[in-house]
């Protein structure tokens, strides 16, 4: 699969949802736009550069001839250039600031701070008298002002360094003191917790000698690619466990034509990913969590070394740097899907063998990556009772809960018997509906059937190793994929019982390390992570108690991935790793069923109350007052699903199923458009299209408009009962009743393959 890139203005994106966009084309050669960002005042290469915010920040660089040095050839500016208002042009922060290059520039917050660098000391013509530096310096963007960090044990330049996790990470260079000293060459990693005020830098040994490089972090892991080594270029990955403090080796970057191999490379983690740009233009992706590299994204117009990459929102930044015809002063921009929670960079289109993309086809969790957005999917646009419905699989018991889809296998969890007390997780063949297996377990708590009362309720999530299923009766279980149960807990029996008139429904959440439930109800209420793998308690955090059914979403962050909740008075945000609340809002009203859409820097907190709908920036920390509110849709009431982002447009549906655009920048309302019910599902995203299925079953397809949305089409399906939850995976949606799911796919009459997915009793219990 290959990535268009694209150079255009960076502030009119072709936003839809979440952390993606549908610029996701399968093309071999880039394309590029008619206009440009605004260019830098002067071309740079190894200079600071971050992004903090909508900010876009650049520190000095070298600006002369290749290998000539002196202050004249360093870059005395420090600038800033608003990524949401470019037209703006680019912005003086100090006009008194040290030339300086060499040095990686990293954010925290609203700060950006610069880390070393090597200072010229020679004026041009005279004898060159480099030195490193040992400064640390972070300067506040809202502030305007400068404050001092400790300074490194040891000048360094030519290094590279990343903030994850409260920490940052100092990583290669070398030592230069003038002409006439000897250049030493640093073999430690140097580490600094941000989060303690009298922190002093911890040093570590690292097992590679090498400058030039690019450094970058995700999924608990702090990553070295290639640079300068006393033998020459080098493409090594070497990959530092922030957890264990120990190194390993990773996989070579992937091979190029280019002859500087890892030389002055660029790399940023987003999510589970990072990204690396090397000289030849290729953007890789690795996973570093499996060491693995994932096919060619890309190929930039210019290619460019000595640059910075950089993300914003749902693109990438490609900024400045050396190229074949000097100093570069532009910005590329990748605006790219694989940038969602957990999104994994499909196959190439063009191979003919491997598996297909019905096998290869997830939705993962409730919502899918958590905001309703199908990507890579060919979905039908029209179906009915007699036309386009592929199967229908009938459930044993009752449940609530969305199906979620993995690899060709559909899994879905119910409930069975007058006290809920028999709990089922079932999985059925994505391509026929048929039973691949299911299994029974005791509920730990019985609750009173009803239709009050929540019945199977949680949406299980699925990743590549296990399915974890969540009962309201506070049963927590994760299983292979073939059904076998790796481990078990009850959340009552651990925390207490939950209470409540109407039971609990929010769905688990799957972190790099954990899977997180948020648990809101009459009783003690409190986020538990526990381990993927054991199901042993990570962390525990608790919240007021009061009734809520919403379910959190998990984005990258500034620090990591972060946990997003909306749910019974307060919205606010948790570090992932460890729990810890990054920031909240207190005093929300009648937040208690519809979840949050977090669209890159905007959490966009729903309500059924009208005033109670609003936009906040999330790129804070503490308690978020009133000047984070980005906007309030004052005439807006959220009904059961959640809102979703398509375009320029914010759509709520209220209880009686009236569809209203919020305009994203202004949260200024635009049209309205009544669907034939109420949706207890939230919308799904896709391309051009909205769909809006109604809980007796009619579904509205809108195709986007600022003035108004085009119907694409109206489809009627008969159902056995109301529709909770829909998912939606490569040409087909799957959607949930209380007692069935129907797969809808395009081009399959209903006469040639309808089936009917049911199995005797004792077949299910040689299943079970």
């Amino acid at each position: 699969m290959k990535l268009e890139l694209i150079r255009r203005p960076i502030h009119a994106p072709a936003r839809w949802s979440g952390f993606a966009i549908f610029t996701l084309l399968f093309a071999l050669s880039p394309q590029t736009a008619a206009t440009e960002m605004p260019p830098l005042p002067v071309g740079i290469a190894s200079f600071g550069a971050a992004v903090a915010g909508d900010d876009l920040v650049v520190y000095g660089g070298h600006i002369g001839r290749t290998h000539q040095h002196s202050i004249e050839n360093l870059s005395h500016r420090f600038l800033r250039l608003n990524l949401t208002a470019p037209e703006e042009g680019w912005q003086s922060l100090d006009d008194d600031v040290e030339g300086l290059q060499g040095m990686p520039m990293v954010p925290h917050g609203r700060e950006v701070c610069r880390v070393g660098g090597l200072r010229a000391r020679n004026h041009v013509g005279s004898e060159e008298d480099m030195h490193s530096i040992a400064e640390v310096r972070c300067f506040d963007l809202d502030r305007k002002a400068w404050r001092d960090l400790p300074p490194l044990p040891r000048g360094r330049s030519s290094h590279d360094a990343v903030v994850y996790d409260q920490h940052l990470y100092v990583v290669g260079g070398w030592q230069l003191r003038g002409a006439d000293e000897a250049v030493q060459w640093h073999e430690t990693i140097e580490i600094l917790d941000l989060s303690t005020p009298d922190a002093t830098w911890e040093s570590v040994p690292q097992p590679f000698i090498r400058r030039a490089l690019a450094v970058a972090a995700a999924a608990g892991k702090v990553v070295a690619f290639g640079g300068l080594g006393k033998e020459g270029t080098s493409d090594a990955v070497d990959v530092f466990d922030v957890a264990t403090r120990t190194w390993s080796e990773g996989s070579e970057m992937p091979p190029t034509n280019d002859r500087l191999h890892g030389f002055g490379v660029s790399a940023f983690g987003v999510g589970d990913r990072i990204y690396l740009s090397a000289g030849d233009g290729v953007v890789h992706a690795l996973d570093p969590a499996e060491s693995r590299w994932e096919k060619e994204l890309g190929k930039l117009s210019t290619p460019r070394f000595f640059h910075r990459l950089l993300p914003h929102q749902d693109r990438l930044l490609f900024v400045a740097g050396a190229g074949r015809g000097g100093h570069l002063d532009d910005v590329e921009v990748l605006e790219m899907s694989a940038l969602s929670p957990g999104a994994v960079a499909a196959e190439d289109a063009e191979l003919e063998s491997g598996p297909g993309l019905a096998e290869t086809a997830s939705w993962p969790g409730f919502r899918g990556h958590g905001h309703s957005l199908a990507e890579d999917a060919d979905l039908p646009l029209r179906w009915s009772d007699a036309d386009n419905i592929a199967w229908k699989a009938a459930i044993p018991g009752y449940g609530q809960s969305a199906p979620v889809l993995w690899h060709g296998q559909v899994f879905v969890t119910s409930v069975e018997g007058p006290s809920s007390e028999t709990l089922i997780l079932s999985a059925l063949s994505f391509d026929t509906g048929e039973v691949r297996w299911r299994r029974r377990f005791a509920a730990s708590q019985e609750i009173e059937a009803s239709e009050m009362v929540s019945r199977g309720a949680p949406t299980p999530a699925v990743d590549e190793e296990r399915i974890y299923a969540f009962w309201e009766s506070g049963d927590l279980i994760a299983l292979s994929h073939e059904g076998n149960t790796l481990w078990q807990r009850s959340i009552t029996r651990d925390y207490g019982d939950f209470h409540g008139n109407h039971g609990v429904a929010s769905s688990p959440v799957l972190t790099d390390e954990a899977v997180v439930i948020q648990v809101t109800h009459d009783g003690p209420s409190y986020f538990l992570a526990v381990e993927k793998a054991t199901g042993e308690t990570h962390w525990k955090v608790d919240r007021p108690a009061k009734v809520a059914w919403t379910t959190p979403v998990v984005v990258p962050g500034t620090y990591g991935q972060e946990i997003i909740s909306s749910a019974a008075g307060r919205v606010e945000a948790l570090d992932a790793r460890t729990g810890e609340r990054i920031w909240y809002r207190n005093g929300v009203e009648k937040n208690h069923v519809p979840s949050v859409a977090v669209d890159g820097g905007l959490v966009v907190v729903a309500s059924s109350a009208t005033g109670q709908n609003f936009a906040l920036d999330r790129l804070g920390r503490g308690e978020l007052g009133d000047e984070r509110v980005v906007w309030t849709a004052e005439g807006v009431a959220s009904g059961f699903g959640s809102p979703v982002v398509h375009g320029d447009c914010v759509l709520f549906v209220n209880k009686a199923g009236v569809v209203t655009c919020v305009d994203r920048s202004s949260g200024e309302e635009g049209w309205k458009h009544r669907v034939a019910d109420a949706c207890w599902a939230t919308p799904i995203v896709s391309e051009d299209r909205v769909y809006f299925f109604t809980k007796k079953g009619q579904t509205t397809v809108l195709g986007p408009g600022t003035d108004g949305p085009e119907v694409l089409a109206e489809n009627s399906l008969t159902t056995s009962g109301t529709v909770y939850g829909v998912a939606a995976a490569h040409d087909a949606f799957l959607v949930r009743t209380g007692g069935e799911v129907i797969k809808i796919a395009d081009r399959r009459p209903a006469e040639a393959v309808s089936r009917v997915a049911e199995i005797a009793e004792s077949e299910q219990a040689a299943l079970d």
